[in-house]
């Protein structure tokens, strides 16, 4: 007789039996274990041989659900196909299609290139695969055409950051040109996009507010310096970038083994810049004297400037600015950033050498050779105009 789905709820195998076999009709049964585990079964002959295929476990595979597995694996059987074999090709095709999802090849190439980048730039890059580019994740790499890319385009842009949408599709095109060397795919729908065709023109980049009059700068030095209310790393923090050219975010993962008190250098390491290259800064001897105070506090983290709640971690993304704001210093008048353009155009008007200048700014400057075997390049001029814009910093704040 068929079972019912009470019987199959209730039934248990006795205590001096191993396991027992509980028959719903038509060589499907429930093949019941004494450490309670029941496990559906369907008996059948294939090719002049009987086997055994596994339907699944109860009560994740009902009665009725064991019954309609049942019933496909006949139908197979009617037309010549072992139900088990056929299973098996099932799943192995399901294997390969995820292989080939974007989302699976996106993450092996991240794993792949996440090496070369900064922590920061690690975890911008992810989060534009799984979470920018999510329409694309769960479609097989050949199934996806232009439109598709072009549809995650204009979604990017109606979120408001149309600027990610040029860096978003230079990812997946490095994506594609993954799979396409390793025989993923033969289609490259990313490859010549032409983006400004898709989307409306960008609005005119607006400059990072600098303030670049010397009294205005007097003030402003005279402020930072002065002013200890608040966060100690903030406020130390914010003392440091205007006498050192970095920008916030190479201040804020600045670590301690960077710092080079004997040579008065700090030495920035290619997955912390920008620009992927190595990074020298002179240290005047006021950053020295100063970063030598701050040790005295923060030594115990492997950053200079840590976290205030976990002392692994940097500085939030927002404090150097935030402080500017509660010094009194809006958006339009002053950015963290803005220092770096402070400082290349008060040393521009006095003077100095603009190679020299873009060095130190760590912006791109020469051959691409010269740039590889000359790191320390112009590092005796470099060394003395950090030093005297040092100096010229002391001299603004101390004007009354």
């Amino acid at each position: 007789m068929p079972l019912t789905a009470q019987e199959v709820k209730n039934i248990s195998c006795p205590e001096d039996k191993a396991q027992i076999k509980k028959s719903d009709g038509n060589n499907l049964f429930l093949l019941v274990k004494n450490n309670n585990s029941k496990l559906w079964r369907l008996r059948f002959r294939h090719a002049g041989k009987y086997q055994e295929m596994a339907l699944g476990k109860y009560p994740s595979i009902s009665l009725s659900e064991a019954r309609r597995l049942a019933e496909e694996a006949r139908a197979s059987l009617i037309n010549g196909i072992n139900p088990m074999d056929e299973r098996r090709e099932r799943k192995r095709t399901k294997e390969v299609t995820k292989d080939k999802l974007f989302s699976t090849i996106a993450i092996k190439w991240w794993e792949q290139q996440k090496g070369s980048w900064s922590e920061d730039h690690e975890k911008r890059i992810n989060r534009w695969l799984l979470v920018d580019s999510k329409s694309l994740g769960n479609l097989h790499i050949d199934n996806i055409d232009a439109g598709h890319i072009t549809e995650l385009m204009l979604a990017v842009e109606a979120t408001g950051s149309p600027r990610k949408a040029p860096n978003i599709l230079a990812v997946i095109n490095r994506v594609f040109g993954y799979a396409l060397a390793h025989r993923l795919t033969r289609n490259n729908p990313a490859q010549g996009l032409p983006l400004t065709d898709i989307l409306k023109p960008l609005p005119k980049v607006k400059h990072r507010a600098a303030i670049v009059k010397p009294n205005e700068l007097a003030q402003l030095i005279r402020d930072i310096d002065t002013t200890e209310s608040g966060n100690y790393c903030t406020v130390e923090a914010l003392k440091l970038i205007p006498r050192v050219f970095l920008r916030p975010t190479e201040i804020r993962n600045l670590k301690w083994e960077y710092v080079d008190f004997d040579d008065s250098l700090i030495r920035i390491p290619a997955e912390e810049m920008k620009r992927g290259r190595e990074h020298i800064v002179p240290m005047s001897k006021q950053v020295v004297k100063h970063l030598k105070e701050v040790k005295t506090v923060t030594g115990y983290s492997k950053l200079v400037f840590p976290n205030q709640r976990d002392g692994s971690k940097p500085m939030s993304k927002n404090v150097l600015t935030n402080r500017l704001r509660d010094l009194g210093y809006p958006a339009d008048v002053m950015s963290a950033h803005g220092f770096r353009s402070t400082a290349s155009t008060i040393l521009h008007e006095k003077g100095w050498n603009h190679d020299i200048i873009e060095v130190q700014l760590a912006h791109l400057t020469g051959s691409a050779t010269s740039r590889a075997y000359n790191r320390s390049i112009y590092l005796a001029e470099r060394t003395k105009l950090m030093q005297e814009w040092a100096d010229y910093l002391d001299q603004l704040s101390n004007i009354k």
